[in-house]
């Protein structure tokens, strides 16, 4: 499979989560499908810069579903779990709302700072803020090195070869139909 074609059946089959891709179209496909989203999420903020939070993260993972499609087909193909699809793509979810988390609860104490807040109230607010940072400090570690260890294992298992897989994941694009 050319560029061209994989391009296209990656877009094709952006929604399609089950059957197979084989190593050729995500290879070809990889460099589109993660520009994507960044072309989305640049675009968005250019044009909405008070975009929330939660609307950039709709938008992105709409953009980043076809190559999560293809990956995951990938996988299927390789006769890997797609557990190893799942595992990173959660961290990523987490830790993007953890991040949003923690820069919400800093710009409100900043700005309850900045207009002020002294004496027993400005002390509630450091209370809050410091608990906010010791529960969710952790949770971003966490996830960015759980992501960073399993998006490493995953990335390196789309090199693997098409593996014979049961019947439900239908036959492997390199073969010639019959």
């Amino acid at each position: 499979m050319g560029p061209a074609e994989a391009i296209r059946t990656g877009f094709a089959k952006s929604f399609q989560y089950s059957g197979r891709a084989s190593r050729s179209e995500y290879w070809w496909f990889l460099p589109v499908g993660a520009a994507l989203p960044v072309a989305a999420l640049g675009t968005a903020l250019t044009l909405r810069p008070d975009m929330p939070f939660p609307l950039l993260f709709g938008l992105g993972a709409l953009a980043l579903s076809p190559l999560m499609a293809v990956t995951r087909r990938r996988l299927l193909d390789s006769g890997e779990a797609p557990i190893w699809f799942e595992t990173p793509l959660m961290a990523l979810v987490i830790f993007c709302a953890a991040l949003w988390a923690e820069v919400s609860l800093n710009r409100w104490a900043f700005d309850l700072w900045a207009q002020g807040a002294d004496g027993p109230g400005g002390f509630g607010v450091m209370i809050c803020w410091l608990m906010g940072n010791i529960l969710l400090l952790p949770i971003l570690f966490h996830q960015f090195f759980v992501g960073l260890i399993t998006g490493s294992a995953l990335f390196s298992q789309m090199a693997a070869p098409s593996r014979q897989a049961p019947p439900r994941s239908g036959p492997s694009p390199t073969e010639a139909p019959k």
